[in-house]
């Protein structure tokens, strides 16, 4: 009775591993690891790191909606990269928008008017 059990327990663990196995199987390795340590957030080294520069580039968005009745809202909002730093870690750009509602019962709205700026630092 014990030695039905136990292969009844070891044929169900091999079923269960062979089809874990094959539901996740683990991809081939494309090309060499690189054992080379990178340095960590807290090392006297990271500062001596370099960033990847990433190309920032000037974006427009603009939506609206409404219908012939009640007047329709219209808005742009645009933010244009000002300044990056060389390493690519600080980085300035400026934003404006503009809005206004336009038709309807009540006529025009006066058209709404905004500036900004946004400062990233990237870790």
């Amino acid at each position: 009775m014990h030695s039905s059990t136990a292969i009844l327990f070891l044929g169900l663990a091999c079923v269960c591993l062979t089809s874990s196995a094959l539901a996740y199987p683990y991809p081939e390795p494309q090309g060499p690891v690189d054992l080379q340590p990178q340095p960590l957030a807290y090392s006297p080294d990271f500062g001596n790191v370099a960033v990847p520069r990433v190309r920032r580039q000037f974006q427009l968005n603009g939506g609206g909606g409404g219908s012939p009745r009640q007047g329709f809202d219209l808005n742009l909002n645009t933010r244009v990269p000002v300044w990056q730093s060389n390493n690519g870690r600080h980085s300035f750009d400026a934003t404006g928008q503009y809005a206004q509602h336009l038709g309807g019962p009540y006529g025009n709205s006066r058209p709404q008017w905004g500036a900004g700026g946004v400062y990233t630092f990237r870790f």
